[in-house]
């Protein structure tokens, strides 16, 4: 180790999910390895989530031309919050830092948020400086974490991302934490993680292509608001309130012949309209209420590793050579 890198102690995951990243996957394997190399106990963890593009084949190459890469694939797409559980929990050092295949937040910075965390913290997450990504993005993060710090009282570091080093066991609670919705940044505060957000450098993505647009950006938002407040059904319930005596009293201008019917149907159209709106809020509980309910339904299966995992996450099971009934602790 070189005496400018921080003393790490049990050593350095560098855990890279990726879905069909061919693009860019090779640059991020060596400007990711190059960092790494300032450090003695290191490994880089790719998860690859169900890539159909050659992804795989790339990394594969990786690792049987250096021991330090390591690598699980998934059966199928799962998401990138399956992708980053699986890195937690087969991280193998203490630390943990996350990066994008992409590579937008230069592996250079991971040296910075390294430095941080040794000052003490569980987490320490980037914030981008001056962001490389287009407009909806931008305002698309900006908007869901106003929106769930300030109305919904959801505990946010501001302007997390993704890029992020975590004491690996911790981020273990995390992902044992089984929550309906695995979202790492709601989840680590509620654990009581001690956590702080450091500015990093941004670039824009320069092979490939993002896979968030904004239907995503909207659903992933939907689950952080559903999954970690419950204010949205206390605001439901004022508003059936509200409903409920506006209904009272369009019912009783009718019965004495104060509404014609353009104006009885027009008053009919809001209140369905406000029905079906609180109905589709109700609906996003109930499946909520019914992934904590089942529970036991696996987030991700694996198909090919090169390191040992546990036999309930194989897709084959014990049929698999790999496979084992728990995996090591030396990182807790």
């Amino acid at each position: 180790m070189s005496d400018s890198a921080p003393n790490t102690r049990s050593g350095i995951t560098a855990m890279v999910p990726c879905y069909n990243e061919i693009a860019c996957i090779e640059r991020a394997y060596r400007e990711i390895r190059a960092e790494l190399r300032r450090y003695d106990d290191v490994e880089l963890l790719f998860v690859d989530d169900g890539s159909t593009d050659g992804t795989l084949d790339a990394i594969k190459r990786f690792a049987a031309e250096d021991p330090a890469v390591k690598y699980i694939s998934f059966a199928r797409n799962f998401g990138l919050e399956a992708a980053f559980s699986a890195g937690f929990t087969y991280a193998s050092k203490r630390w943990t830092v996350q990066f994008d295949a992409d590579l937008q937040s230069p592996p250079k910075e991971m040296h910075r948020l390294l430095e941080k965390a040794l000052e003490g913290y569980d987490a320490v997450f980037a914030v981008r400086e001056n962001r490389q990504d287009p407009w909806y993005r931008r305002f698309g993060t900006w908007a869901h974490q106003t929106i769930a710090r300030r109305w919904l009282g959801i505990e946010l570091p501001p302007g997390a991302s993704v890029f992020r080093v975590v004491r690996t066991s911790v981020a273990r609670k995390v992902v044992d934490s089984r929550l309906s919705t695995p979202y790492f940044m709601a989840t680590a505060p509620l654990l009581g993680a001690r956590y702080t957000t450091l500015p990093t450098a941004h670039q824009p993505r320069l092979e490939g292509r993002g896979k968030w647009n904004l239907r995503k950006l909207f659903a992933h938002a939907i689950e952080l608001f559903v999954g970690f407040s419950y204010r949205p059904l206390t605001w439901l319930m004022g508003l059936s309130l509200v409903g409920l005596a506006g209904g009272a009293t369009v019912l009783s201008l009718a019965l004495t012949d104060h509404l014609g019917y353009f104006d009885l149907a027009e008053a009919s159209l809001v209140v369905a309209m406000v029905a079906l709106a609180m109905l589709a809020l109700i609906a996003r509980y109930l499946v909520r209420m019914m992934r904590v309910q089942a529970i036991s339904m696996p987030r991700y299966q694996i198909r090919e590793a090169n390191i040992s995992i546990r036999a309930d996450e194989a897709l084959y099971g014990y049929e698999t050579p790999f496979a084992v009934a728990d995996i090591w602790e030396n990182a807790s």
